[in-house]
């Protein structure tokens, strides 16, 4: 059962952002979010004429070797249901402590990149979704990020599709170029976690560890929120998203229930993300405006 499932609580715990989140954080601190462009290669298909379902492949990239997968993808009254099974899908954090859940994207010919859904490894390193998408030509791609609400993917990329010898579609190539957070720019710096304590740390339910780790992803994009101007530019969409987490935490505190906790938590993660595009958006057009320094 999900409820008795153990995890240990320290790692999560020596997490970059570790501790309670703190609104009043030095403003010299180093930009933990910045964007570029690269160019990326990824096989799609055009579903567009199947009548029924067809699989692919998922295959693991240089940055997770043994990662694979299976998808099955199959017209719905004008949608494409994909339900995705992964295994061999190691925790996030062994690409930094900023990394704690992994997203799928759905990538167009035209390099749009649209998030399907959070993929959450169990205790066996194994994770399965299902999800619809209206788009009929994609690729598919599976990323490590910060939180689940990104609005782009972060260049580790950890899962590419692959094209079976029974899949039924038009193969296309696709060319994506699109925007991507390289995982360098994550600059919080913590001391190197203590393998002897993360060893004798509490263990904690499937639940609670839920709840510990979509706590910290809110944490993560307020931070994130904030580095890129948010209190500045969205003050009242970043404050609604502190709000939240801080409910998040008393919650929490309060051992108000993994629920509970999660709820907010999400809304939090999701209310930040708005403020940080909102607040990138304002802050280029000021600089295109002549107005930035």
């Amino acid at each position: 059962m999900r409820s008795s499932s153990a995890f240990a609580a320290g790692g999560l715990c020596a997490l970059i952002l570790g501790g309670a989140f703190c609104p009043a954080q030095d403003e010299k601190s180093a930009p933990i979010y910045s964007v570029t462009v690269v160019s990326h290669n990824l096989v799609a298909i055009n579903y567009q004429h199947r009548t029924g379902p067809t699989k692919i492949d998922f295959k693991g990239t240089v940055l997770l070797p043994y990662g694979h997968g299976v998808a099955v993808v199959e017209t719905k009254k004008g949608r494409f249901e994909i339900d995705c099974k992964f295994e061999h899908l190691e925790s996030p954090q062994r690409f930094a402590l900023e990394y704690l859940t992994y997203v799928l994207w759905a990538i167009t010919p035209e390099g749009r990149a649209a998030s399907l859904g959070e993929v959450v490894p169990d205790a066996s390193d194994k994770a399965e979704i299902r999800v619809t998408t209206d788009l009929p030509v994609f690729g598919l791609i599976v990323s490590a990020e910060p939180y689940f609400s990104v609005s782009r993917p972060s260049d580790v990329v950890v899962l590419e599709n692959e094209v079976r010898r029974d899949t039924v579609g038009t193969v296309e190539q696709v060319h994506a170029k699109y925007e991507l957070l390289p995982r360098e720019k994550y600059t919080y710096q913590v001391p190197s976690p203590n393998s002897a304590s993360e060893a004798n740390a509490p263990k904690v339910s499937m639940d609670e560890y839920e709840a510990l780790l979509e706590l910290y992803q809110a944490q993560n994009a307020v931070q994130i929120a904030r580095s890129a101007g948010a209190d500045q530019f969205a003050p009242d969409t970043y404050m609604k998203a502190v709000q939240l987490l801080e409910q998040a935490q008393e919650f929490q505190k309060q051992k108000k229930g993994a629920r509970s906790v999660v709820t907010a938590a999400r809304a939090a993660t999701e209310i930040a993300e708005d403020a940080r595009e909102v607040a990138t958006k304002r802050h280029d057009e000021e600089n295109a405006s002549g107005g930035g320094k």
